[in-house]
């Protein structure tokens, strides 16, 4: 793996299903052309928390179906965490909509000016 501090935006793609990060993967990189981001995949639950922690992404897309992925503990370990990132379930399996997840840090006075109008970014 390259240095971290090569890359404007690291990503993280959780899956058991070669072809779905596969898939994303190059998907994403046409999208993001030339733009340095650095794109890490997980097959298990525990690559993905290894990977939480030494590749500290900007970006996490999970496969939440996937059985070798559990959600609930992916869940919590994110909403514990302090780093910001943003989080993005998909389903395989369903067509349900894509859920989005954003932790962010902000000061007490960003958050003020944040919860007078937390929909407009």
């Amino acid at each position: 793996m390259s240095h971290l501090s090569e890359f404007s935006r690291r990503i993280l793609i959780a899956s058991a299903n070669s072809l779905f990060r596969e898939g994303l993967h190059k998907f994403y990189a046409e999208r993001w052309g030339k733009q340095k981001v650095g794109v890490v995949m997980a097959k298990t639950m525990q690559e993905t928390l290894d990977l939480l922690e030494s590749h500290q992404p900007d970006l996490v897309i999970v496969d939440h179906d996937d059985k070798a992925i559990n959600r609930d503990e992916f869940l919590n370990r994110f909403m514990t965490g302090e780093m910001p990132m943003k989080v993005i379930l998909v389903s395989l399996a369903s067509s349900e909509p894509v859920v989005i997840y954003n932790r962010m840090q902000l000061t007490a006075a960003q958050a003020e000016d944040w919860l007078a109008n937390p929909w407009d970014e």
